[in-house]
């Protein structure tokens, strides 16, 4: 009898410890509106650069979750231009932006579910739409004239990412994101087109045919290799090029967001 009071107590702890254990042991749907596994945040870092940037995530898993990023610039100076190229019409050109960042993330802590050390492999696409890349020439009375040229710019790259977020408050819904440092390599493709009433001779059209290479080879986009101007055309009023490089940049962002 004696026995069997003693196996009883034991197994009577032993359930306990385990059942404590399961409740003390951290899941997503704790405390969450829905299923605790979506994420919703804003990137505070890129406002400083007129870049507005917002993600959702999804939790899969302990380990791995998706995100998608979505990025939006309106138009605008080329921000940071200065450190790029000192050429007068590429200063003044403005753009506005549009990118999407799928990304994959693993998070390399114990308690997973969208806390703690992660990295981030991802691809990025980027669409630019430029105006006012303004090239100006004298005309045969020395009057200014100016070429207008407007188009657009796509971006493809892939990259990696470092970062970790933090599940804070009460029922840990409120997210910081830091992603510390990211880095994507790719290429870019685009084009450039533009036209004047005046009727530009021969000579001025070979101006501007230099003043095109001139101003693009002025840019190294992440200290690469020079744009590549090709199949530039010109003729009495009007004028287009086709660009194309490398396309490399750093990433990091400082998001705040909630989850449900």
């Amino acid at each position: 009898m004696q026995k069997i009071i003693t196996i009883l107590l034991l197994s009577l702890f032993t359930s306990t410890l385990i059942a404590q254990s399961i409740k003390d042991e951290w899941h997503p749907s704790h405390g969450s509106l829905l299923d605790g596994k979506t994420i919703a945040k804003a990137n505070l870092l890129g406002v400083t650069a007129r870049n507005f940037g917002f993600y959702g995530e999804r939790i899969i898993s302990k380990r791995v979750s998706f995100v998608l990023g979505v990025n939006t610039m309106p138009e605008g100076n080329i921000p940071y231009i200065e450190h790029f190229t000192d050429e007068p019409e590429i200063r003044d050109i403005q753009i506005s932006s549009l990118a999407f960042t799928p990304e994959i993330r693993i998070y390399l802590s114990r308690s997973g579910y969208g806390k703690g050390f992660y990295i981030a492999p991802y691809y990025k696409y980027e669409k630019y739409d430029a105006s006012s890349y303004n090239i100006e020439f004298s005309d045969e009375d020395n009057n200014t004239q100016f070429i207008n040229m407007n188009g657009n710019l796509n971006t493809h790259s892939f990259g990696a990412a470092l970062g970790v977020q933090w599940l804070v408050g009460k029922q840990k819904n409120i997210i910081i994101d830091w992603t510390m440092l990211g880095a994507h390599y790719g290429s870019n493709k685009g084009y450039l087109k533009g036209k004047t009433t005046y009727d530009m001779t021969e000579e001025t059209q070979n101006e501007i045919r230099k003043t095109i290479e001139d101003s693009f080879q002025s840019i190294e986009i992440g200290n690469l290799v020079p744009i590549k101007t090709e199949n530039i055309q010109i003729d009495k009023n009007n004028a287009s090029v086709d660009i194309k490089s490398p396309w490399a940049f750093i990433r990091s962002s400082l998001s705040i967001g909630f989850r449900f």
